[in-house]
Parts: structure tokens; sequence; C-alpha cells
């Protein structure tokens, strides 16, 4: 029975932008204290990127049994409240090695709002609705992230480190309230989860991760193409907030401007996509995509103008969401409804598993180069998924 009056699309967009927000806090104000303030700047941010991957490989695969055993809305909500508790914890600690060791668990909770999220879309929204709801709700998100990093850079420089972790908490809370406004729907039967972890073992259960792909090529070829963009999203990720530092003399405030320019095109490819998504089933559409975005880092790493990089970020931004968005509601969509919660939990652990490739070959670059040498690396990616993308099939 609904909680509430609110639409339960509504709820899911409200809570997943609560959330967001949230996270926005918390990273914001450790990333003044570790990178743009710390003496050990790059090491700080490698191991805070490190952490924020690792934990996607190690435990999406029992986070999806779990949400299948206990239902998406009861997890999402225990995430959010346990989240809120480790944000205050945080806020009274000062030692790195607490720091970091908080800041993984808040991550670990992160990762369990993310596989929650989207395995409970896919049980309230029918299959053909999917690409149009999540671009609203990429949208509604993005505009979160275009005015967030501003507001929430702003606080980090002017308050306390306390004060903004407190609105992180508090934001976590609310976005625990809008779950658990939300019908109680399950998936179908739930996932014997200890019987799986102790009576069949490893084999067992990773025959129960790989049968979303048996007879299923579309959906590989998702994962594949899908791969492409997370291992560029993750070489920029390490690579951009040190090259606006070491190249640009930048401070949290700026990023927050160049962040904000990347989520205002992001938000603006949410409206495309809900125009053009079916046409980007057409493999020339993917390639071009792709070639835009090798063209853009290109540029990007010969700029050094705050207004020019913006500019360009806006372009990133629209690129890597669109692709983003498309090929995520793709893997929803060609998924079994039955076992969603697995399969979103290999995406999630194919997600670390790229990102973490792509920021330890980004760190070995940078360590031996430069960031306009990592910047070339990432559009040299970019031109290879050009390549693949036109030999495949949607």
């Amino acid at each position: 029975m609904r909680r509430v009056g609110i639409p339960p699309k509504a709820l899911i967009i409200l809570a997943d932008l609560l959330s967001d927000l949230g996270n926005q806090f918390v990273g914001f104000t450790l990333l003044e204290l570790l990178f743009f303030k710390g003496e050990k700047d790059l090491s700080n941010l490698l191991v805070m990127c490190l952490i924020e991957q690792t934990p996607s490989v190690c435990l999406s695969p029992l986070a999806g049994l779990w949400i299948d055993r206990v239902g998406a809305r009861t997890w999402l909500t225990m995430v959010n409240l346990n989240r809120c508790l480790l944000v205050g914890a945080l806020a009274f600690v000062s030692s790195h090695c607490l720091v970091f060791s908080l800041y993984l668990f808040l991550i670990i909770g992160s990762l369990f709002f993310y596989i929650g999220r989207l395995s409970l879309v896919p049980l309230l929204i029918p299959k053909d609705e999917l690409i149009p709801f999540n671009a609203v709700n990429e949208r509604v998100s993005l505009a979160g992230r275009v005015f967030g990093p501003l507001v929430i850079s702003f606080v980090v420089l002017e308050a306390f480190p306390a004060v903004s972790l407190a609105f992180g908490g508090l934001l976590f809370i609310l976005s625990a309230c809008s779950v658990w406004s939300l019908p109680n729907i399950v998936s179908g039967a739930k996932s014997p989860a200890h019987g799986l972890l102790h009576n069949q073992g490893l084999r067992m259960l990773a025959a129960k991760y790989t049968e979303p792909f048996r007879g299923n090529p579309k959906l590989k070829t998702c994962f594949v193409t899908f791969g492409f963009v997370l291992a560029g999203g993750g070489m920029l990720h390490l690579g951009l907030p040190v090259f606006c530092k070491t190249q640009l003399g930048k401070n949290i405030a700026d990023w927050g401007l160049l962040l904000s320019t990347f989520q205002a095109g992001a938000c603006v490819s949410t409206f495309l996509l809900s125009r053009y998504g079916s046409a980007l089933r057409r493999r020339t559409l993917l390639s071009f995509n792709f070639l835009l975005l090798a063209a853009a880092i290109a540029t990007l790493s010969q700029l050094r103008t705050l207004v020019q990089i913006a500019l360009l970020m806006s372009l990133l931004g629209c690129g890597f969401t669109f692709m983003h968005v498309f090929l995520e509601s793709l893997i929803q969509k060609y998924s079994p409804k039955a076992c969603i919660g697995k399969t979103i939990s290999v995406l999630s652990t194919y997600r670390g598993l790229c990102y973490l490739g792509s920021i330890f070959g980004s760190a070995m670059v940078l360590r031996m180069w430069s960031p306009q040498s990592l910047l070339f690396t990432t559009s040299a990616l970019m031109v290879s998924a050009c390549v693949i993308t036109t030999r495949e099939y949607y």
C-alpha cells in the first residue's frame, strides 16, 4: 500500500536526488581536506579513487543476492540510515587512516544504494518506459549536480567540515524517508542466498550470475560497449582534478565550477536521449559519439583558460551521460526480470573493474608523464571504441 500520495516515479527520483546531494557534500568535503589542501595530494586522490571503486568489485555479487532476498525498498532504507550514521562518525575523526576507513564504508553504502535503486526501477516501471524514465531521473539528478557543486564547494570552502557533513547526513535521512514511502514490491521468488554460498559453492554462484547472458547477445554487446564508456570516465575522474590543480592552479571552488558545467552538459543530454534514444541503436551514431568524445578530450589537453575548459567540459558531460544512460537502460531492458538484482550486481562489479583498471593505468601515466599525456591516452581509447562499435549489433 502506498504510504503517501506522491507517485512512485516521483519518489524514486526524489530519493535518488537526495542521496546524490548527500554524496556530493561528503565527497567535496574530503576532496578539499585531502587533495586541494593536503600535502600528499596525488596520493590522497588516488586512495580516494581506489576506495570509490574497489567495493563494487568485491561486494556487488553479494548485494544482488541480498536485494533479491530482503526486497529493494527495505534494503535502500537501511542503507541510507547507515550512511547517515557513518557521516556523523566522520565529523569527529581527524586521522587519515580513520577518515579513509569511514569513507570506504560510505562508498559501500553508496554502492548498495545504486544496486538497489537500479533493481527497484524495473519492478515499478514498465520495460517500454525505462529509457524515458531513466532520462527524466538522470535529468533531475543532473540538475542537482549542476547547482550542487557551485553551492556545496562554497559551503565547504567557507564553513567548517562538520557543517557540510551535517548537511550530507540530513539528506541521507530524507532519502530514506522517500524510499520507505514506496510500494513494497518484490521481484518474485527470493534468492536463497545462504544456500548458494554454503551448499552449492562458487561454481553454482557463478552459474547464477551468468544466467542472464546465456542466449542473450544484445546484453553482452551492451556490456562490452559500456566498458569503453566506463574506462574513459575513470581516466577523466583521476586526470581532470590533477589537471585542474597542477596545470591551471585552481582551487576547490574552481573545480566545483568546472564540474557544474560538466553536469550541465549531462543534463542537456537527457533531453536529447528522450527524443533520439531509439535512433542511438544505430551503430553509426554510437561510433560518431565516441569520435566526438575523442576530439573533445584531445582539445581539452591544450586549453588553459577556465572559460574555454568549462565550455568543453559541458560537451564531455553531454557525450558521456548520453552513452551512459542509454546503455544502462538497455541493460535493464534486456535483463530477465526474475534476476534483475543479479544482473545489476554484475554490472556494478564490471563497472568497478573498468574503473579500477583505468585508475591504475592513469596513475602510471601521471607518474611517468603529465596530465596532458593522460588526456591524449583517453582520447585514443575513445577512438578505439569508435572503431569497435561499428562492428557490433544493438
